[in-house]
């Protein structure tokens, strides 16, 4: 305890350089934090993919390429396939915001079959398949924007040459915040016809859900062969793999982090080394009376890695805080890329700060330690701290 009482005095002795020290381990690893959290967020992402069984269908040349209506039905009435939807990305603009949130084209009387976790009022449900023009919302994007059912919502094309104006007729829960809406494909490619719009009759993607998880592949197989001659040929996958190719798009994504973790660690530990360094020229004469008044070479060490180790723990602490609350803000700004709370994708990626807080402390600490472990008392006492 006395031993823990000295190393705490020292670390707070010259509080200026050591909050300015524990400052940049924080925002630093904060940083790492969040790079980690994202990876941590996808990883999750393509967990909970795995436990719905949905299977997307795509044109073999990806989203430039089109998947006419017909083939809904084709995929729907396959082997296998409880039930499918057209999904079909809009990207209009509300008040002017490009994109402020995810916009769907789908199948009102199937889409919740093909998502049942997500749960919605049997009328409301019903109103959004009688009603045309009606759309349902996620309802923390309801919340968000101060919407209630009833209200419109006109939505700008970008892509398409043709406006929505949508109503809410009801909201659905789910249980990872999508931001997003639904609306009817009809209500859409009719719209397009009237604009004669070249692409009509495309659905975009399809999503379709399986029975079970053992038969994914073999479901997979049958609706590619099914349309590999055909005019639009189909790349199928599990929904886990198309999250995962977000993620590819971006590149190798893990390396990256890994690398900047690697710089992060290092920088930090050159910052640290030099403000312990500083820390020990400054109490040589201080460190050659505790060796004169018996201290052994072991407790100077162990005290000096200790007020290293205590600066980074305390940066570590701030620095995940830092980067959770980062993590939670995106959470709440772009859930779509960042669909998890930090609180609901807890794992071995939070104890990473810790691990790297843990290397620098040592890393920094250990060679003035170990000087001052070897200093010998009469060069200490001949030298003024």
């Amino acid at each position: 305890m006395k031993t823990f009482k000295y190393i705490w005095r020292n670390v707070t002795r010259n509080w200026i350089r050591s909050s300015l020290t524990i400052l940049s381990v924080g925002v630093s690893l904060g940083l790492m934090t969040l790079l980690y959290g994202f990876i941590a967020s996808q990883d999750e992402w393509g967990k909970e993919a795995k436990k719905n069984n949905r299977i997307v269908v795509m044109n073999v040349q990806g989203f430039s390429g089109q998947l006419p209506i017909a083939s809904v039905d084709t995929v729907r009435g396959m082997q296998g396939v409880d039930a499918a939807v057209p999904y079909s990305w809009y990207g209009g603009k509300y008040q002017n915001k490009e994109m402020p949130f995810a916009q769907f084209a789908t199948d009102p009387n199937e889409v919740f079959n093909v998502w049942p976790e997500f749960t919605i009022s049997e009328e409301e449900l019903k109103a959004f398949k009688e009603n045309r023009q009606g759309c349902v919302v996620d309802r923390r994007l309801l919340a968000k924007w101060g919407w209630k059912v009833g209200d419109r919502i006109p939505l700008q094309g970008t892509f398409y040459p043709f406006d929505l104006d949508l109503q809410i007729v009801g909201a659905f829960d789910s249980p990872q915040n999508t931001d997003s809406i639904w609306f009817s494909w009809s209500y859409l490619d009719e719209g397009l016809k009237q604009k004669n719009f070249a692409r009509t009759g495309n659905s975009g993607t399809i999503f379709a859900r399986v029975g079970s998880a053992e038969v994914m592949p073999a479901v997979i197989k049958a609706i590619d062969d099914r349309f590999e001659s055909s005019d639009s040929p189909t790349r199928s996958q599990t929904e886990a793999a198309f999250a995962q190719m977000f993620v590819d798009m971006l590149g190798n994504v893990r390396s990256y982090i890994q690398s900047i973790a690697i710089a992060v660690v290092f920088s930090l530990s050159l910052v640290t080394a030099n403000s312990m360094a500083m820390s020990m020229r400054e109490r040589v004469t201080e460190i050659a009376v505790l060796k004169a008044i018996g201290f052994s070479r072991l407790r100077v060490l162990s005290m000096i890695l200790g007020e290293s180790m205590v600066v980074t723990f305390i940066g570590a602490c701030i620095g995940f805080l830092i980067g959770c609350m980062w993590l939670q803000l995106l959470n709440s700004a772009i859930p779509q890329y960042f669909p998890f709370k930090p609180a609901e994708m807890i794992g071995p990626w939070m104890l990473t700060t810790f691990v790297a807080a843990a290397g620098i402390g040592l890393v920094s600490g250990l060679i003035p330690a170990l000087k001052a472990a070897q200093l010998s008392v009469v060069d200490g006492l001949r030298r003024i701290g």
